[in-house]
């Protein structure tokens, strides 16, 4: 390994390092990793002088800067709860103009205005939604590239029928690589007088 950095003129890295913001790891996310998210929400939050603004100004900026800042780092990971207490700490704390503690329970802020909260997403539903997009995105993508394989892996299965107990009369492929669904249609099977559950063997 030596040689080889000898050879190329390249430093050994050690992880975690920082790629497009996010910490590349080799192990579970720890509230360390997760620091400089916290950070950047907190120093958003301490630039603006919240006690200057209204409420309505300060609900504002939560929904539109502060709460988005995490958005990236949601869709990636699922956040430590240490981390989205903190997260929700700093976003409570300047919804109430710099206050310790909120006027309402933070439960009841997040919930939608219909339902009388004041519309602010709560933090580990939304990484979880978020997670779950990307699984579905992963999934139906991979899903998709499969199903155009089907004729390909077609040609290569092999059935062996044996007493066809096993096999269905009309939808398994055990007439020359086809069913005799897929080659008479459904017309075949009413005019044999014998149920859609039929096997071969009768």
């Amino acid at each position: 390994k030596r040689e080889i950095l000898r050879r190329i003129q390249f430093q050994e890295g050690a992880l975690p390092v920082t790629y497009l913001g996010l910490p590349l790891i080799t192990k579970r996310l720890s509230k360390a990793d997760c620091n400089p998210l916290v950070e950047r929400i907190t120093a958003k939050a301490s630039s603006w002088v919240s006690k200057s603004l209204s409420l309505a100004g300060r609900l504002q900026l939560v929904k539109a800067t502060l709460f988005s800042m995490q958005t990236y780092w949601c869709s990636t990971f699922l956040l430590p709860m240490h981390t989205i207490r903190q997260c929700e700490r700093v976003l409570r704390k300047f919804l109430w103009g710099g206050q310790g503690r909120g006027k309402v329970k933070w439960t009841e802020v997040c919930k939608p205005l219909m339902e009388g909260g004041l519309g602010i997403r709560d933090m580990k539903t939304w990484n979880r939604a978020l997670l779950l997009k990307q699984i579905w995105g992963l999934l139906s993508w991979s899903w998709r590239q499969i199903l155009q394989l089907r004729p390909l892996a077609r040609e290569h299965l092999i059935y062996k029928c044996g007493n066809g107990e096993r096999f269905s009369l009309w939808f398994d492929p055990w007439l020359q690589g086809d069913s005799i669904h897929a080659l008479y249609g459904r017309r075949v099977i009413y005019d044999s007088g014998l149920d859609t559950q039929a096997r071969v063997k009768e």
